[in-house]
């Protein structure tokens, strides 16, 4: 059986390049869990900013399509600037090729958020689209945090004049977001993993069949446990964010200055993922008019795998903190350590924790909450530790590897038998 995905991350053979390996981590865990089958046979296309053949590696064959405009920057700034409804088409034709070349029995487009998915329209082969994140409702919850006018007002002229800023991004976001519609309106076959995503669907999709189908984790993740036996004099915190408006890095300040100002709490916030020079930190700061040190927050940065991990087991309580997420990879990888966890109940975060069981869930945005529940860990370990507990109880059986091959196994086997040419 060959399968063909279609990914925003070239999974393993980001090692071929250098390039980012925290980048895709769950596919590049399945791309390898689908290797061991020997009825499978898989191919992998994904973009490039620069001209590469086709190649196999680790079992794998891989296709390099090249993103258009991306290697001239004055024509990526015209293209952000003056976007064209045609601009899909040359890169969509490229995908197709591809297509025709490794003549797949299905095809699994996974996220919705590029152009991928406009394949869908012009081939009688099925398609299967799994979902990420999905970007309407993200779009909704876009300056949850900080309103427009503050990112915009406090993110400088560079980024304005490059149509890097906030609002520019928010822009093309919005622009994703209606091809995104075209995209699932038009999906026979959808893959997601929440009540969140499936009812999202519903709508966007009502046509659809859909599939549940669950995330691998990295591997350290499954050989590592949380094993503390106290909290420390100063409570570690960590959260796992990136450099996006709806990530709630405003809300990681708030919470700060209120336990600081309104407890004798000793704490570190570790911030992985995020630098000084990434410009959520610079709006935030400008806007709060305080500085991190003063609040005990620290930025740490991109991690890779086994340093995420290290720091995790060091630390005492994870917070997500976003506005909208559907099923967070680094919320996943918390739970399955076992690690004590406050989360916001945004998008399909209820399907992965249950609140008061195996962590605390609390509104988007109420950083008095936030920082309350992060009082209330303290003042109790052996919650804390029960709460961690069954986190890592419910993530080993939601994430074990063989359950999931099978999974994907099954969805395929049913769909690639499908002969939509009659």
């Amino acid at each position: 059986m060959k399968i063909l995905w279609f990914a925003n991350t070239p999974c393993s053979a980001v090692e071929k390049f250098g390039g980012n390996l925290n980048s895709g981590g769950w596919l590049r865990s399945l791309e390898e869990g689908l290797n061991k089958v020997p009825e499978i046979e898989l191919a992998i296309c994904f973009y490039t900013y620069k001209n590469i053949e086709s190649f196999k590696y680790n079992g794998t064959q891989f296709y390099p399509v090249l993103k258009k405009g991306k290697k001239n920057k004055i024509r990526r700034l015209i293209k952000r600037i003056i976007p064209s409804s045609k601009s899909d088409k040359p890169e969509v034709q490229e995908l197709l090729k591809v297509i025709h070349l490794f003549q797949p029995d299905l095809i699994h487009v996974h996220g919705t958020e590029d152009n991928f998915g406009l394949v869908q329209f012009n081939t009688n082969i099925p398609v299967l689209i799994s979902i990420q994140g999905i970007l309407n409702p993200y779009s909704e919850k876009y300056f949850s945090g900080i309103p427009f006018h503050i990112a915009s007002n406090l993110e400088g002229i560079i980024l304005k004049v490059f149509s890097s800023g906030f609002g520019s991004i928010y822009n093309q976001f919005k622009r994703k977001a209606q091809r995104e519609q075209k995209i699932l309106s038009g999906a026979r076959y959808i893959i997601g993993r929440t009540d969140w995503d499936r009812r999202v669907v519903s709508i966007l999709s009502p046509k659809s069949k859909y599939f549940i189908g669950n995330e691998m984790l990295r591997s350290g993740f499954y050989e590592n446990q949380w094993n503390k036996k106290q909290f420390g004099d100063t409570l570690q915190i960590v959260t796992i964010s990136g450099d996006a408006m709806y990530k709630g890095f405003e809300a990681i300040v708030n919470s700060a200055k209120i336990l600081k100002e309104n407890t004798m709490l000793k704490f570190k916030w570790k911030v992985i993922g995020l630098n000084e020079n990434s410009n959520i930190v610079n709006i935030v700061m400008k806007w709060k008019r305080t500085n991190l040190q003063n609040l005990e927050i620290e930025l740490l940065g991109s991690k890779n795998e086994n340093e995420i991990v290290e720091i995790l087991l060091d630390s005492d309580i994870y917070c997500q903190t976003s506005h909208i997420e559907n099923s967070g990879n680094s919320l996943c990888e918390a739970m399955i350590l076992g690690m004590p966890i406050i989360a916001t109940f945004a998008g399909g975060t209820s399907s992965l924790l249950k609140d008061k069981e195996e962590g605390i869930l609390i509104q988007d945005g109420d950083s008095f909450s936030l920082a309350g529940s992060i009082k209330e860990l303290s003042d109790d370990f052996s919650i804390a530790l029960s709460y961690g507990k069954a986190a890592r109880m419910k993530a080993l059986i939601r994430h074990e590897k063989n359950n999931i091959r099978e999974e994907y196994l099954k969805i395929y086997r049913k769909l690639a038998e499908v002969d939509l040419s009659k």
